[in-house]
């Protein structure tokens, strides 16, 4: 088989994926494929593909509105396949929807030989791509649709790097003492980084960047004082002089560095007041997401006197990955798709079913309502979360079969053969090798199946490279293939098309919300003292109260016991204060305070506008993470002077477009933009009467 010229690349939300995709592939044609919402994204991938790689030839195409139609996805590759004359092409399936990376490696893997696999292509977060990458800190900033204001060090920062301290003081005589130590302070952190990286390849170092406003001209929306990048990996350097700005930064730092650069990114504190010897924990404390692997502590001595070589630097901040594609084993799982049933299996028939495990348990849960499968097999990554699956997923069916009993307790369940009918796969699968998955499904659907029964393969959950694995295992035993649409209460199947679901799901949301509790009464009544200080929880009852009572349908309220907590509460409003479940809906209520204590007996401090968007966006990524996109969270805040810019802040870190609450309601589908509304007491929004349960 001849060595392929072209390539295809999908691009969905993310960025960087393609682009590096777009950077080592070795071809001289590309073919960025997005859908209409992410065109803007993939041109953007293309122009910078265009500058540093002169002789490729780039292409933008959409596969039209709607991600999740495989035919539209396979009838744009059949364009491109006619255009390519049947010669070979590459294929990274990373980006776009899981619809779209399914039905593209099909395409792919039915239209060439099957030596041709090694020619598709995940890009997993644990490999770097080989290859010289050319990238710089302003490309990756750019694909992400960010820009610096300048493109040079600070005035000040260039005038200590010049001549040292004593530059600086001729140079600026009045500026303030403090300013004065943070200019030093900021140019012995960037000397110190140049000098070991100097003259290393694919590595840059910029002094303080501030990124262009796209809400107010001439204005800024988030600096850094240092950047270091290797490869496509940075690392966001904020030199402080006091460890309580450390701690009060740390979440907002996190939230911008990947706003601008992507999820292959952390952050560096140095800082050089007084050592604190348990800074670090207090950072975790504080919001129990900013962990180690991401947020590095550093006092400035210990900074300076033992990262002391470029290796040192690599090994504290970048530690090195494995390196390659991601391409598929050499013996992959051919396909052979047999024969499938005429139509979609109904719930009626009793369906075989295989189901991932992924970062939410929610999908693994809604497949055996949207199924209502005989028998389950569920099939857990080595990153999933496997604890009380079986009897939650149990549970679940006992729900659809029985409406309106009483939830069992675990002799039930097991009594009446709930528990016989959902089986964890005994080992953990690859994640990120689709030929493991299919080889383990296959097995399961080849011993299990006894003619009788159809069965069904659900790959809402789990990595991209799962799903692919999954759907070659369901095509090849004669299996359905579907994917849950959230948003349109519906389903995908690849065989049979889109068909709407019967009913709405009522998960065990006891192990969706692990570490919240049902809450029977309003939250004055069981939150006091200084916590009260921590989250409005006046406008917390007042929407949930009217929330529920909108409800045509069940809603059960769930709360945040740490707010009980006398240490814990601090931590409270990076998290969803209550969520509201209406049957498999959930609604995020966050309520962070204007001011803040930092410890429980601290004086309340202002919080900034940075501040109060750093914790909604804290609180949308504990909901994502658990809902997924059945999940949507509401920000309340008063009217007041920072809520227009705290809006804008939480539009930009979400990648949205701020409509505000007069023009959008409660809608779900995207997990990762928060609303932010604002609540007077004494004149509620109409959005708080929203109807969820019709939702």
């Amino acid at each position: 088989m001849d060595e392929p010229s072209a390539a295809v690349v999908l691009v969905g939300q993310n960025p960087t994926p393609a682009l590096l995709a777009s950077l080592t592939l070795p071809v001289d044609h590309l073919f960025l494929v997005c859908s209409d919402g992410t065109v803007a994204v993939a041109r953007r991938v293309a122009v910078a593909v265009e500058r540093l790689r002169e002789n490729r030839a780039v292409r933008v195409l959409s596969v039209g509105p709607d991600p999740h139609d495989p035919d539209a996805v396979t009838a744009l590759l059949d364009r491109v396949r006619e255009a390519l004359a049947g010669r070979p092409w590459h294929l990274d399936y990373t980006g776009g929807t899981k619809v779209m990376s399914v039905a593209a490696a099909l395409h792919h893997e039915r239209s060439l030989p099957p030596e041709a696999h090694r020619l598709r292509h995940y890009l997993d977060p644990h490999r770097d791509p080989p290859g010289a990458l050319g990238v710089d800190l302003a490309t990756l900033a750019g694909i992400h649709g960010a820009h610096w204001e300048e493109r040079r060090d600070p005035a000040p920062v260039r005038r200590y790097l010049g001549g040292g301290e004593d530059a600086l003081r001729r140079a600026y005589p009045r500026l303030p003492t403090g300013e004065l130590n943070g200019v030093i302070a900021e140019g012995r952190v960037l000397s110190h980084l140049r000098r070991l990286t100097g003259g290393r390849p694919d590595t840059e170092v910029l002094g303080a960047r501030r990124v262009v406003d796209p809400y107010r001209p001439g204005g800024s929306i988030a600096d850094f004082d240092a950047l270091l990048r290797h490869r496509h990996r940075v690392l966001c350097v904020e030199v402080k002089s006091r460890a309580e700005d450390v701690v009060a930064r740390a979440g907002w730092t996190v939230a911008k560095s990947r706003r601008v650069f992507g999820g292959a990114t952390q952050a560096l504190f140095v800082y050089t007041g007084p050592v604190v010897d348990d800074l670090r924990e207090r950072i975790t404390a504080y919001n129990p997401a900013l962990s180690a692997r991401n947020v590095h502590v550093w006092h400035a001595k210990a900074f300076w006197e033992r990262v002391t070589s470029f290796d040192a630097l690599c090994k504290a901040f970048l530690p090195a990955l494995d390196t390659g594609h991601g391409t598929s084993p050499a013996t992959p799982v051919p396909l052979a798709p047999a024969a499938g049933p005429p139509h979609h299996p109904e719930p009626e028939q009793g369906p075989l079913l295989v189901t991932p495990l992924g970062g939410s348990r929610l999908g693994a849960l809604t497949a055996l309502h949207a199924h209502r499968p005989s028998r389950t097999l569920v099939l857990p990554s080595r990153q999933s979360l496997r604890a009380n699956v079986r009897e939650a997923a149990a549970r679940t069916l006992y729900a659809v079969e029985r409406p309106g009993l009483p939830a069992p307790d675990a002799d039930t369940l097991r009594a009446e053969g709930y528990r016989d009918r959902v089986r964890l796969a005994a080992d953990p699968v690859d994640g990120f090798d689709p030929e493991a998955v299919a080889a383990v499904a296959g097995e399961w659907i080849d011993r299990e199946r006894d003619g009788e029964r159809p069965v069904v393969v659900d790959f809402t959950t789990g990595t991209k490279a799962m799903s692919l694995g999954l759907t070659k295992a369901a095509l090849n035993g004669g299996a359905c293939a579907t994917y849950q649409l959230a948003r349109d209460r519906a389903v995908v199947c690849l065989r049979h098309g889109r068909r709407r679901l019967r009913g709405r799901a009522g998960p065990d949301w006891s192990l969706v919300l692990s570490g919240y509790e049902p809450l029977a009464s309003d939250l004055a009544e069981v939150v006091d003292g200084p916590v009260l200080d921590e989250v409005e929880v006046e406008l917390l009852d007042l929407v949930a109260r009217r929330l529920s009572t909108a409800a045509s349908g069940p809603c059960r309220v769930w709360w945040d016991p740490s707010l009980a907590d006398d240490t814990a509460f601090l931590t409270a409003r990076e998290r969803p204060t209550l969520v509201l479940a209406f049957d498999d809906r959930a609604v995020g209520l966050a309520a962070p305070a204007w001011r803040r204590r930092r410890t429980p007996d601290g004086p309340r401090r202002e919080v900034s506008p940075g501040g109060w968007a750093q914790s909604v966006f804290a609180a949308t990524t504990h909901l994502s993470v658990r809902c997924d996109v059945a999940g949507t969270l509401l920000a309340l805040t008063r009217p007041g002077r920072d809520v227009t810019r705290a809006g804008e802040l939480v539009d930009w870190i979400a990648e949205g477009i701020s409509e505000g609450a007069d023009t959008q309601g409660i809608r779900f589908g995207d997990p990762s933009r928060p609303l932010v509304v604002e609540v007077d007491p004494q004149a509620p929004p109409a959005l708080s009467d929203t109807d969820v349960s019709l939702l």
